[in-house]
């Protein structure tokens, strides 16, 4: 600082380049500065208790930045361009996409439109990041399929707030969708009614996504009574790979196909033994269960009774 009285002070700040000094509690807002871009390394997606982020842009400082910030929560993986983010998308299935728009090789609006018309990452959520204000530009990009619209430069804070709060609310229409599904409405806790009476105020998924989930109910349904039905023969019976079933399912309706496949089992004998036309043992072996112990703990842990109680209380009198 220099000074002298009664003519003014002068003050010399020296600030650090970049924005690898600040750590990660620190809201930086970032901008779309231009740094060279090297080729992208996919990290570690060890940890499948964690969500699997993707994250695509072509500013490799910023990328980074990114990466670093959420890597605290969820598992990261990277792409310098929309291209290479397409082809780990179709490899890796990630639970959730944040991409820029203006990239070299393949913008983001083309990779948003690659996306949702392939039938097997289609459900990915997106969100597109992006220097255009207009609203012009972010109706153009919600009519793709994105999922929300952030502009630069932007708040980690808010790019974060949003992220959990689409997973969030994702998570609340699986549990709608799949309710619907299996042909439920919740009217108390942990019980069922039938089909008839469910309203959904619109569809969680797009059309691709029904279409598939239709696909997969008709095949369990059609083999339900084989009680050595695996994810596997599931797999080969819809004609796609394990990888992709597990993906995709899990991210529609919240649960991995075993357990679905259970749900749906347990949904059976619970339309079964409302019509009251069976008797245990014989729905036990018509849902694909042959242990009756097993069945009655799995349908307790579900309904809150046992499948003799739920008789009682909704069977026909």
């Amino acid at each position: 600082m220099k000074s002298r009285v009664e003519q003014g002070s002068t003050f010399e700040v020296v600030i650090k380049e970049g924005i690898k000094h600040f750590d990660t509690n620190a809201d930086i807002v970032v901008d779309d500065a231009s740094t060279p871009v090297v080729q992208t390394v996919i990290d570690s997606i060890a940890n499948e208790e964690k969500p699997l982020l993707l994250v695509i842009e072509d500013n490799e400082e910023l990328r980074h930045f990114i990466v670093k910030v959420l890597g605290e929560k969820y598992r990261v993986m990277e792409a310098e361009n929309g291209q290479q983010g397409y082809e780990v998308t179709c490899r890796y299935v990630p639970d959730f996409v944040v991409t820029d728009i203006m990239m070299p090789v393949m913008d983001g609006v083309e990779y948003v439109r690659q996306v949702r018309a392939n039938s097997q990452i289609s459900h990915v959520p997106i969100i597109l990041l992006t220097a255009k204000t207009d609203m012009q530009s972010k109706l153009e990009c919600l009519k793709l399929g994105a999922n929300d619209y952030i502009t630069k430069p932007f708040s980690m804070v808010y790019l974060q707030t949003r992220i959990e709060n689409i997973i969030e609310d994702r998570k609340k229409w699986q549990d709608e969708y799949r309710r619907q599904l299996l042909g439920e409405k919740v009217v108390e806790k942990n019980t069922t009614e039938d089909k008839n009476d469910i309203q959904l105020e619109k569809e969680p998924v797009d059309e691709k996504d029904a279409y598939f989930m239709k696909k997969l109910v008709e095949y369990i349904e059609a083999n339900i009574e084989n009680s050595d039905l695996s994810p596997e023969d599931i797999a080969n019976g819809l004609k796609i790979s394990r990888w992709n079933l597990t993906s995709k399912v899990k991210s529609i309706v919240g649960l991995p196909p075993v357990e679905f496949l259970r749900e749906m089992r347990l949904n059976k004998a619970a339309q079964l033994i409302r019509k009251g036309e069976l008797n245990m043992t014989q729905i036990t072996y018509s849902i694909g269960m042959t242990d009756s112990r097993y069945f009655s703990r799995v349908f307790k842990a579900k309904y809150d009774m046992t499948p003799t109680e739920y008789k009682a209380k909704y069977g026909r009198k």
